[in-house]
């Protein structure tokens, strides 16, 4: 790829994230986000007011590299199920053509409640609703749950992606026989995927436990999702990124979102991440003498473990400053040499 076309490609995503809230009803061992009741273990107690939400959404729907998809998330943003309905409805005002949700359906623990919250939200315009469970969830949901959450979902015409994630120890037919087969044969979809070490996950379980891919060469430039975390930091993904300060690109408490795009595009470590991979990035601390070693879930963990460490940032932003310096006196250089 060109130097020209590298900075050209403009970065796209799929939808907006939105994470209204560091708190949870819940405080799961494997949590990415490491939230829990009073808050997150990485972000603290944060939360987004619904009016600066609704002006998020108001920008975004006019960005031009970003799809008419919007996905509320947490903490667990169903502890406010009024405003969760709110923004539904706003998103679809505004053009929002696919609104979906993650939950853990603490809340559907009574089928009347779970068929009331459903219909309201499916009223609103919510159209996907994924429904974390596993292992690490047991503790705080009861299976009956999500069995009333799908049962539901299925009735008031919402989507349902079970999302289950998954150690050497603990599969996602664990998970599943904790369920009722009558409320599983409604579930859209059920994904299962291994648990990433990052949040919590990367002090409270075994490392053992944790399935690892080996593959750092792949991208990631199409499946990003802008997302604004309950800080009101902007990230260029929903896997890790967003717990970050490394992978922060502004605060929508502080610029329009339309700025902070434009500073994303700009950026070209941002773009080195996406369109290479964060191998590329990882083969920049190798070079400069840092080994953090090769052994990652995903990209995605190999992204966190970069971004959420000062130092390895501090060494990856000062090599791409230094690149755009020699750019720079590359093209004074060529100006300079052209005839008067």
């Amino acid at each position: 790829m060109s130097e020209e076309a590298f900075l050209a490609m403009p970065i796209a995503f799929q939808g907006l994230v939105v994470e209204s809230t560091s708190r949870c009803n819940a405080k799961c061992g494997m949590c990415y986000q490491a939230a829990g009741p009073a808050g997150s273990d990485i972000l603290g107690k944060a939360a987004l007011d619904e009016g600066t939400i609704r002006r998020v959404l108001e920008e975004a729907i006019e960005l031009p590299t970003l799809g008419k998809r919007f996905h509320l998330a947490g903490g667990e943003a169903f502890l406010n199920v009024g405003s969760c309905v709110s923004l539904f409805a706003h998103a679809r005002s505004l053009g929002y053509t696919e609104i979906s949700t993650t939950t853990n359906a603490y809340w559907a623990r009574k089928p009347a409640q779970a068929d009331a919250i459903l219909r309201e939200a499916r009223c609103a315009g919510l159209r996907r609703m994924e429904i974390s469970w596993d292992y690490w969830h047991l503790p705080y949901i009861p299976p009956q749950a999500i069995n009333f959450c799908l049962i539901a979902c299925a009735k008031w015409g919402v989507s349902s992606n079970l999302r289950i994630l998954t150690s050497r120890e603990h599969s996602a037919e664990e998970a599943l026989a904790w369920l009722d087969p009558e409320a599983l044969a409604l579930a859209t979809e059920i994904i299962s995927c291994p648990v990433f070490p990052t949040g919590r996950a990367a002090k409270g379980i075994d490392p053992a436990e944790i399935y690892k891919s080996g593959d750092l060469a792949s991208t990631c430039h199409s499946v990003l999702h802008l997302t604004i975390n309950a800080l009101g930091n902007v990230a260029p993904c929903c896997a890790g990124a967003d717990q970050t300060e490394g992978l922060s690109f502004g605060n929508v408490r502080e610029q329009s979102l339309t700025e902070i795009v434009a500073t994303m595009n700009t950026s070209r470590m941002l773009r080195a991440l996406v369109f290479l991979g964060p191998g590329t990035l990882l083969g920049i601390l190798e070079k400069g003498g840092t080994n953090i070693g090769r052994e990652f879930t995903n990209i995605c963990h190999l992204c966190w473990t970069m971004a959420s460490d000062r130092q390895h940032m501090s060494k990856i932003k000062a090599y791409f400053e230094e690149q755009q310096q020699i750019a720079v006196l590359d093209v004074i250089k060529r100006y300079a040499d052209q005839p008067t």
